[in-house]
Protein backbone atom coordinates (compact mmCIF):
# COMPACT_ATOMS: atom_id res chain seq x y z
CA UNK A 1 0.00 0.00 0.00
CA UNK A 2 2.55 2.19 0.90
CA UNK A 3 4.47 1.83 -2.71
CA UNK A 4 1.11 2.40 -4.08
CA UNK A 5 0.58 5.53 -2.68
CA UNK A 6 4.25 7.01 -3.54
CA UNK A 7 3.49 5.56 -7.14
CA UNK A 8 0.38 7.92 -7.05
CA UNK A 9 1.77 11.07 -5.81
CA UNK A 10 4.57 10.62 -8.26
CA UNK A 11 2.12 10.31 -10.89
CA UNK A 12 0.22 13.32 -9.95
CA UNK A 13 3.80 15.32 -9.31
CA UNK A 14 3.98 14.59 -13.45
CA UNK A 15 0.47 15.15 -14.17
CA UNK A 16 0.81 18.77 -12.50
CA UNK A 17 4.35 19.40 -14.08
CA UNK A 18 3.26 18.77 -17.56
CA UNK A 19 0.02 21.58 -17.01
CA UNK A 20 2.69 23.55 -15.82
CA UNK A 21 4.87 23.12 -19.11
CA UNK A 22 1.74 23.67 -21.28
CA UNK A 23 1.09 26.54 -19.66
CA UNK A 24 4.74 27.94 -19.67
CA UNK A 25 4.51 26.88 -23.66
CA UNK A 26 1.29 28.67 -24.45
CA UNK A 27 2.67 31.62 -22.39
CA UNK A 28 6.08 31.75 -24.83
CA UNK A 29 3.76 31.44 -28.03
CA UNK A 30 1.24 34.12 -27.47
CA UNK A 31 4.66 36.36 -26.42
CA UNK A 32 6.31 35.14 -29.56
CA UNK A 33 3.31 35.60 -31.45
CA UNK A 34 3.14 39.21 -29.85
CA UNK A 35 6.61 40.66 -30.99
CA UNK A 36 6.23 39.25 -34.16
CA UNK A 37 3.18 41.43 -34.56
CA UNK A 38 4.80 44.37 -33.40
CA UNK A 39 7.66 43.78 -35.64
CA UNK A 40 4.59 44.89 -38.37
CA UNK A 41 3.86 47.45 -36.24
CA UNK A 42 5.00 51.85 -36.56
CA UNK A 43 8.40 53.04 -37.36
CA UNK A 44 9.39 56.61 -36.57
CA UNK A 45 11.62 58.37 -38.91
CA UNK A 46 13.17 61.68 -38.56
CA UNK A 47 12.01 64.31 -42.18
CA UNK A 48 14.91 63.73 -45.38
CA UNK A 49 15.74 60.34 -43.74
CA UNK A 50 14.68 56.90 -45.37
CA UNK A 51 12.23 54.30 -43.93
CA UNK A 52 11.39 50.88 -45.30
CA UNK A 53 7.78 49.80 -44.93
CA UNK A 54 6.50 46.36 -45.43
CA UNK A 55 3.12 46.00 -46.29
CA UNK A 56 0.80 47.09 -43.29
CA UNK A 57 3.48 48.85 -41.93
CA UNK A 58 3.44 52.71 -40.84
CA UNK A 59 5.82 55.34 -40.14
CA UNK A 60 5.40 58.67 -38.10
CA UNK A 61 7.65 61.31 -39.31
CA UNK A 62 9.28 63.03 -36.30
CA UNK A 63 8.04 66.38 -35.47
CA UNK A 64 5.42 66.49 -38.25
CA UNK A 65 2.25 66.04 -38.28
CA UNK A 66 2.10 62.73 -40.54
CA UNK A 67 1.66 59.25 -40.20
CA UNK A 68 1.65 57.01 -43.98
CA UNK A 69 0.92 53.84 -44.31
CA UNK A 70 1.61 51.50 -46.73
CA UNK A 71 -1.22 49.31 -48.02
CA UNK A 72 0.56 47.16 -50.85
CA UNK A 73 1.58 47.08 -54.67
CA UNK A 74 -1.82 46.56 -56.13
CA UNK A 75 0.43 46.80 -60.04
CA UNK A 76 3.74 46.34 -61.56
CA UNK A 77 4.27 46.05 -65.06
CA UNK A 78 7.77 47.95 -65.11
CA UNK A 79 10.33 46.63 -67.25
CA UNK A 80 12.92 44.61 -66.27
CA UNK A 81 15.91 45.75 -66.22
CA UNK A 82 18.50 44.06 -69.16
CA UNK A 83 15.28 43.74 -71.23
CA UNK A 84 14.42 45.40 -74.10
CA UNK A 85 10.53 47.11 -73.83
CA UNK A 86 8.59 48.85 -75.64
CA UNK A 87 7.09 50.68 -72.73
CA UNK A 88 9.14 50.90 -69.34
CA UNK A 89 5.82 50.21 -67.53
CA UNK A 90 5.13 51.30 -64.04
CA UNK A 91 3.84 50.09 -60.49
CA UNK A 92 1.38 51.15 -58.11
CA UNK A 93 1.07 51.58 -54.39
CA UNK A 94 -1.72 52.08 -51.91
CA UNK A 95 -0.47 54.10 -49.04
CA UNK A 96 -2.65 55.62 -46.23
CA UNK A 97 -2.39 59.30 -45.26
CA UNK A 98 -2.91 60.34 -41.66
CA UNK A 99 -2.68 64.47 -41.18
CA UNK A 100 -4.45 66.94 -39.15
CA UNK A 101 -7.02 64.25 -37.94
CA UNK A 102 -7.68 63.35 -41.55
CA UNK A 103 -6.83 59.94 -43.11
CA UNK A 104 -6.72 59.87 -47.06
CA UNK A 105 -6.08 57.17 -49.75
CA UNK A 106 -3.32 58.22 -52.22
CA UNK A 107 -1.93 56.19 -54.93
CA UNK A 108 1.51 56.42 -55.79
CA UNK A 109 2.44 55.57 -59.10
CA UNK A 110 6.68 55.11 -59.94
CA UNK A 111 7.16 54.44 -63.90
CA UNK A 112 9.65 51.77 -64.85
CA UNK A 113 13.58 52.19 -64.70
CA UNK A 114 13.97 54.79 -62.18
CA UNK A 115 15.32 54.72 -59.13
CA UNK A 116 12.72 57.00 -57.01
CA UNK A 117 9.74 59.25 -57.77
CA UNK A 118 8.14 61.99 -55.76
CA UNK A 119 4.90 63.55 -55.50
CA UNK A 120 3.39 66.34 -52.97
CA UNK A 121 1.05 65.18 -49.97
CA UNK A 122 -1.16 67.27 -47.59
CA UNK A 123 0.82 69.73 -44.82
CA UNK A 124 2.98 70.83 -47.17
CA UNK A 125 5.13 67.96 -48.03
CA UNK A 126 6.93 66.05 -50.74
CA UNK A 127 6.82 62.39 -50.20
CA UNK A 128 10.11 60.53 -52.45
CA UNK A 129 9.55 57.23 -52.87
CA UNK A 130 11.04 54.00 -54.71
CA UNK A 131 9.15 50.39 -54.88
CA UNK A 132 11.75 47.26 -53.96
CA UNK A 133 12.22 44.69 -55.70
CA UNK A 134 12.21 45.81 -59.17
CA UNK A 135 11.18 43.26 -61.50
CA UNK A 136 14.07 40.34 -62.68
CA UNK A 137 13.48 38.59 -65.65
CA UNK A 138 11.80 35.01 -64.84
CA UNK A 139 11.02 35.90 -61.16
CA UNK A 140 7.72 36.58 -59.91
CA UNK A 141 7.50 38.68 -57.04
CA UNK A 142 4.60 38.04 -54.27
CA UNK A 143 2.83 41.15 -52.43
CA UNK A 144 4.53 40.34 -49.06
CA UNK A 145 7.75 40.82 -50.99
CA UNK A 146 7.45 44.32 -51.61
CA UNK A 147 8.87 47.24 -49.77
CA UNK A 148 7.89 50.88 -49.65
CA UNK A 149 11.34 52.99 -49.72
CA UNK A 150 10.33 56.54 -48.55
CA UNK A 151 11.37 59.81 -47.68
CA UNK A 152 9.60 62.88 -46.27
CA UNK A 153 10.26 66.32 -46.82
CA UNK A 154 9.50 69.46 -47.07
CA UNK A 155 8.05 71.13 -49.77
CA UNK A 156 9.40 73.83 -51.92
CA UNK A 157 7.05 76.04 -53.39
CA UNK A 158 7.00 75.59 -56.95
CA UNK A 159 6.17 78.56 -59.26
CA UNK A 160 3.18 79.21 -61.26
CA UNK A 161 4.14 81.56 -64.02
CA UNK A 162 5.09 78.40 -66.97
CA UNK A 163 1.48 78.83 -67.76
CA UNK A 164 1.14 82.43 -68.19
CA UNK A 165 4.32 82.69 -70.53
CA UNK A 166 2.77 79.59 -72.65
CA UNK A 167 -0.57 81.47 -72.87
CA UNK A 168 0.89 85.15 -73.41
CA UNK A 169 4.44 84.62 -74.87
CA UNK A 170 4.55 88.11 -76.17
CA UNK A 171 3.92 89.98 -72.73
CA UNK A 172 7.25 88.17 -71.54
CA UNK A 173 9.38 88.58 -74.37
CA UNK A 174 12.81 89.66 -72.87
CA UNK A 175 11.26 89.73 -69.71
CA UNK A 176 13.64 87.96 -66.70
CA UNK A 177 11.59 85.66 -64.99
CA UNK A 178 12.30 82.95 -62.68
CA UNK A 179 10.99 79.69 -62.14
CA UNK A 180 11.05 76.85 -59.33
CA UNK A 181 10.55 73.40 -60.33
CA UNK A 182 10.85 69.70 -61.71
CA UNK A 183 14.23 69.44 -64.09
CA UNK A 184 12.60 66.59 -66.87
CA UNK A 185 15.64 66.69 -69.02
CA UNK A 186 14.78 65.82 -72.87
CA UNK A 187 11.07 66.09 -72.42
CA UNK A 188 11.26 63.00 -70.95
CA UNK A 189 7.80 62.94 -69.83
CA UNK A 190 6.02 64.60 -72.09
CA UNK A 191 4.89 67.81 -70.87
CA UNK A 192 6.59 70.12 -72.88
CA UNK A 193 4.42 68.33 -75.98
CA UNK A 194 6.59 70.41 -78.72
CA UNK A 195 10.19 70.11 -80.40
CA UNK A 196 13.21 71.90 -78.84
CA UNK A 197 13.26 75.46 -79.72
CA UNK A 198 17.22 76.07 -80.30
CA UNK A 199 19.08 73.25 -80.32
CA UNK A 200 18.55 69.48 -79.91
CA UNK A 201 19.66 69.36 -76.64
CA UNK A 202 17.18 72.22 -75.43
CA UNK A 203 16.16 70.74 -71.72
CA UNK A 204 12.52 71.01 -69.82
CA UNK A 205 11.32 72.75 -66.39
CA UNK A 206 8.18 72.23 -65.59
CA UNK A 207 5.96 74.09 -62.48
CA UNK A 208 2.88 74.00 -60.87
CA UNK A 209 1.07 75.42 -64.54
CA UNK A 210 3.32 73.68 -67.47
CA UNK A 211 6.28 72.33 -69.02
CA UNK A 212 8.42 75.03 -70.92
CA UNK A 213 12.15 74.43 -72.91
CA UNK A 214 15.33 75.85 -71.31
CA UNK A 215 17.90 76.62 -73.67
CA UNK A 216 21.21 74.45 -74.29
CA UNK A 217 23.21 77.42 -75.49
CA UNK A 218 22.39 79.43 -72.27
CA UNK A 219 25.00 81.15 -70.70
CA UNK A 220 24.02 78.80 -67.53
CA UNK A 221 24.41 75.25 -67.82
CA UNK A 222 22.83 72.53 -66.00
CA UNK A 223 24.02 71.65 -62.92
CA UNK A 224 26.70 68.47 -62.60
CA UNK A 225 25.12 65.28 -62.38
CA UNK A 226 21.64 65.65 -64.14
CA UNK A 227 21.14 63.64 -67.28
CA UNK A 228 18.95 64.80 -69.87
CA UNK A 229 18.11 61.47 -71.07
CA UNK A 230 17.68 59.84 -67.35
CA UNK A 231 14.79 59.09 -66.17
CA UNK A 232 16.95 59.25 -62.86
CA UNK A 233 17.09 62.67 -62.72
CA UNK A 234 13.13 63.93 -63.67
CA UNK A 235 12.72 64.52 -60.13
CA UNK A 236 15.23 67.02 -59.10
CA UNK A 237 14.55 70.46 -57.99
CA UNK A 238 15.58 73.61 -59.66
CA UNK A 239 15.08 77.71 -59.76
CA UNK A 240 16.49 78.58 -62.94
CA UNK A 241 16.69 82.53 -63.90
CA UNK A 242 16.94 83.50 -67.16
CA UNK A 243 15.04 85.45 -70.07
CA UNK A 244 12.01 84.81 -72.43
CA UNK A 245 13.03 84.39 -75.89
CA UNK A 246 10.60 83.99 -78.95
CA UNK A 247 11.24 81.61 -82.34
CA UNK A 248 10.28 82.88 -85.35
CA UNK A 249 7.02 80.69 -84.76
CA UNK A 250 6.47 82.68 -81.69
CA UNK A 251 7.49 79.58 -79.41
CA UNK A 252 8.84 80.21 -75.97
CA UNK A 253 11.49 79.18 -74.36
CA UNK A 254 14.12 80.12 -71.74
CA UNK A 255 17.92 81.65 -71.74
CA UNK A 256 19.01 81.04 -68.48
CA UNK A 257 21.48 82.86 -66.82
CA UNK A 258 21.49 81.24 -63.59
CA UNK A 259 20.67 77.64 -62.43
CA UNK A 260 20.56 76.22 -59.26
CA UNK A 261 19.97 72.99 -57.91
CA UNK A 262 17.80 72.83 -54.76
CA UNK A 263 17.61 70.71 -51.83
Amino acid sequence: MVVIAVIGRHADSLDMSNIMKGKLCLALLFIAVTLAGCDRGGLQAQPGKEAILSPGQHVTIIGEDLTIKFIGVSHDSRCPRGVQCVWAGEAKCEVEITSAGATTTLTLTERGLTDKSSTEIPQGHVLTFHITPYPQPGKRVSPEQYRLHLTVTRAVSRTSIIGSILNNPSDFQGREVTIVGYYRGWDLLQEANMPPPVTRSDWVITDSTGAIYVSAASPAKVPEGLSPGSLHSVNTLLEVTGIVRLTQTGQPYIEATIIRRLP
